[in-house]
């Protein structure tokens, strides 16, 4: 996707993904269902929270966006790329070369679709064969080291997903920063509350060693 193409694509799909979520919001109306699925995502949600919405909408136009990024790189024998988990899921137990797009697809996912900072296919892919983390038969496989020669890529965890401790990290400073405001005006149920949600996402006590996981974080 070159960038002056991004605005004009962009701007279609906001205008087809405001479109999809009306026809959503008004067919759950009509047959009084509660719930419906997003549009490529197939997530269920409720099209009558409107506070979610915008959220939501951001969420399927970045996955469309990051769908039409990977067309511009993506090798010739690749599938489109997946969005919804299910499609993600079918990818991976598919054949090396198909499943290896599904992995691909799963680090985007986990990324929210920001393909703007995350690695391109032939980068990830080289990155993902270096990995111990990889399954045996895709790190083993001839024809794709041959294709994306193996190179070690940074924050590429045991899922295969790249970032990922980078934006837990990220996460638990905001979150530490909302605690240490709650704790300093008194709030301290409120303050314990954060802490408790603080340890379970970083799986370490609220005391040094959090700070020690903060400055350092597992590779």
């Amino acid at each position: 996707m070159r960038n002056d193409d991004l605005p004009r694509i962009c701007g279609a799909i906001e205008q087809h993904v405001a479109d999809a979520f009306e026809v959503l919001k008004l067919t759950a109306a009509r047959v009084g269902e509660r719930y419906a699925f997003l549009p490529y995502l197939d997530e269920r949600y409720e099209p009558g929270c409107k506070t979610l919405i915008p959220h939501l909408k951001r969420q399927v136009c970045r996955a469309l966006a990051a769908r039409e990024w990977f067309r511009q790189h993506a090798p010739p024998w690749s599938p489109e790329l997946p969005l919804s988990s299910s499609e993600i899921e079918k990818l991976i137990s598919k054949s090396n070369r198909i499943a290896l797009v599904g992995y691909f697809a799963a680090s985007l996912a986990t990324c929210n679709w920001d393909f703007k900072k995350h690695p391109t296919f032939q980068v990830y892919a080289a990155g993902a064969l270096a990995s111990p983390y990889c399954p045996d038969h895709l790190r083993t496989d001839p024809e794709l080291r041959k294709e994306f020669s193996p190179c070690p890529l940074e924050e590429l965890d045991q899922s295969l997903c790249w970032g990922t401790h980078a934006r837990i990290v990220e996460t638990a400073q905001g979150l530490m920063r909302t605690e240490e405001h709650w704790r300093r005006c008194g709030l301290s149920e409120d303050a314990k509350w954060m802490r408790g949600v603080i340890e379970r996402i970083t799986r370490v006590n609220l005391d040094d060693r959090l700070r020690d996981f903060l400055d350092n974080p597992p590779q």
